[in-house]
């Protein structure tokens, strides 16, 4: 029967974390055991700590990799194998690691080999691919901004992407989008300090543009960008209903944002007839198009027509695109201003993240702890 070795996690308690010690214990024969490699910190993660979004898990976290110590025969994955977490069950999407259950904020990390089997929630990174632990864990966020750009060019073949939120998603998309042929991305931030930073610290690619809402005006003024057809909304939960606006305002007349945000619970946005917002998010789940149509709504203030789109979660297939990108170096945790720590910084790093004035501060968008490479030795323990 396999044991899980003692090892350290982080408990959320009344919105508080603390790092506490788990002792080793027997699990079923059924089960696969993990032992974590790097995991990132989102921003879904500061907002279901700073109580803006519920949650059930008391272990957050859902950005990582891992490397697998036992695991059953019918796991489909090899003992030793390199995996990246994808934390939405694609068969029960409301079933998502480090929000309804348990997280990856902790040494070691377990799934029931049936779960992980019939919810895709591990993707194998093949021994050919030399890729460092901590950029492999934005392997889950590259693939769901790979999935945001397949579902906004199966609807238009806009040249300029408008991206408002300017945290980890935002600077990828930014990106990654500039990368097409002939393409531009305009990357809006909520203040002037940190698009002026987000401009300093990293390099940017001629045909990408950083600015503060307060700044944006030039975006209708400078003709070298085309009217944006394609738009995504990446803020904060807590921002979406302003950046919601701002997008609607911004975009030229049928044109499709994707609402990768969150927004408030029950909230319902007054200017396109009340619509739950939120809920567009579960037309396309884990990388598979539901067949619905992408929501037209009319901006009862200006009259403007245009196409809502949202996604939940990604696929494996968007996951090895990712892998792909990150072994050729096309992106890493280098284009983004980071910081690394050990578990038991945790605690003390998202006090600074949150969004609070100690985060004006703070000269990093993307938080990745690394964990230590010690031998747990055996878990397989007396059957």
């Amino acid at each position: 029967m396999p044991r899980v070795p003692e090892h350290l996690f982080v408990s959320r308690v009344s919105n508080q974390l603390a790092v506490k010690r788990q002792p080793s214990h027997s699990i079923s024969d059924s089960s696969i055991v993990i032992r974590m490699l790097a995991a990132g910190v989102c921003g879904t993660d500061l907002a279901m700590i700073g109580g803006a979004r519920p949650c059930r898990a008391e272990v957050l976290g859902h950005e990582g990799v891992g490397i697998v110590l036992s695991c059953p025969k019918n796991s489909g994955i090899p003992e030793g194998a390199r995996v990246i977490i994808n934390p939405v069950h694609r068969k029960q999407p409301e079933n998502v690691i480090g929000h309804s259950r348990d997280g990856i904020f902790r040494e070691v990390f377990c799934l029931e080999t049936s779960d992980a089997v019939d919810g895709g929630l591990l993707v194998e990174c093949r021994n050919e691919f030399s890729i460092r632990n901590a950029d492999l864990a934005l392997a889950e966020p590259i693939a769901s901004v790979l999935y945001s750009f397949e579902l906004l060019r199966g609807k238009t073949k806009a040249p300029s992407l408008l991206i408002r939120g300017s945290g980890t998603i935002g600077v990828l998309a930014a990106k990654l989008w500039s990368m097409y042929d002939e393409s531009s991305a305009v990357l809006v931030s909520n203040s002037e300090e940190h698009a002026r930073r987000l401009r300093q610290t990293c390099t940017w690619p001629e045909n990408v543009r950083v600015c503060s809402i307060e700044a944006s005006h030039f975006i209708s003024e400078d003709h070298t960008f085309p009217e944006f057809e394609s738009a995504i909304l990446c803020c904060s939960r807590r921002d979406a209903p302003r950046g919601f606006h701002f997008l609607m305002d911004s975009v030229k007349e049928s044109a499709t944002i994707d609402l990768m945000a969150g927004f408030p619970a029950d909230y319902k946005e007054d200017r396109i007839g009340g619509v739950d917002v939120d809920r567009i998010r579960w037309n396309n789940i884990c990388g598979v198009q539901s067949g619905s149509p992408a929501t037209t709504a009319v901006d009862q203030r200006t009259g403007k027509v245009f196409n809502l789109i949202g996604h939940r979660g990604t696929s494996k297939h968007h996951i090895l695109q990712a892998i792909e990108l990150l072994s050729r170096g096309t992106i890493s945790l280098a284009d983004l201003p980071h910081r690394l720590l050990a578990l038991k910084e945790l605690p003390a790093a998202v006090d600074e993240m949150l969004p609070t004035g100690t985060r004006r501060n703070t000269k990093w968008i993307k938080a990745i702890v690394t964990f230590p490479q010690s031998d747990f030795g055996d878990t397989h323990g007396p059957d």
